[in-house]
């Protein structure tokens, strides 16, 4: 987190929702839902790619993400963030637990900044890594519901090849593994922004 955007943290801890923090919101949530998509558009040629993809657009979405937290300064920004984009995230066919995740690692993410005050770069950080964690709702079905899982429509577009491996390499285990990676992944995500926003976008006088 950038100076500037610290100093604007400094200024309005309280909870007061703007039209200016409306439309942080919608255009960063937008930048992070493109970031997101385009890294995952590998994820059609077979399941293995499809989880390093998953794990690559971690790490691109915590560019945007930290960018955006440079403009939140006070509560309930981050959580009308997160129905933004996990609306989004449910109308292009992910489970509707997917939704109730991303809520949920919203608001934990909520928590971690407001105890930095919203003015911690660590924390901001952490922040990103908890609420990337989001990324175990699209495949959390598999766990308790598997064969209504891989026989949904959504799941029917990737054809029966493609599921077949799916089914055969996302075992308890694998899926476990990808649901732990997903903090570690999300850290170097949110270190990767922090990075740029200290190197790049100050300089450029986008944050």
């Amino acid at each position: 987190m950038t100076d500037a955007g610290l100093s604007r943290a400094a200024r309005r801890p309280e909870f007061q929702m703007s039209a200016r923090d409306l439309i942080n919101i919608g255009i960063f949530g937008a930048l992070y839902i493109v970031t997101v998509f385009t890294m995952n558009l590998f994820a059609f040629v077979n399941p293995l790619i499809m989880l390093a993809a998953l794990s690559a657009s971690i790490i691109a979405g915590g560019v945007p993400f930290m960018l955006f937290l440079t403009r939140v300064d006070h509560a309930g920004m981050v959580l009308v963030f997160a129905v933004i984009t996990g609306g989004l995230l449910t109308m292009t066919g992910h489970p509707p637990i997917c939704f109730v995740v991303t809520l949920a690692c919203a608001g934990f993410a909520e928590a971690i900044l407001w105890l930095g005050s919203y003015r911690s770069p660590s924390l901001a950080v952490v922040a990103y890594a908890v609420y990337a964690m989001w990324y175990v709702g699209p495949l959390l079905p598999i766990f308790y519901a598997r064969e209504s899982y891989f026989a949904s429509q959504s799941m029917s577009r990737v054809g029966p090849d493609y599921l077949v491996q799916m089914d055969r390499l996302l075992s308890p285990a694998v899926l476990i593994g990808f649901d732990l990676s997903t903090v570690l992944f999300g850290l170097l995500g949110g270190l990767l922004g922090l990075r740029l926003l200290r190197k790049h976008f100050e300089r450029a006088g986008l944050a």
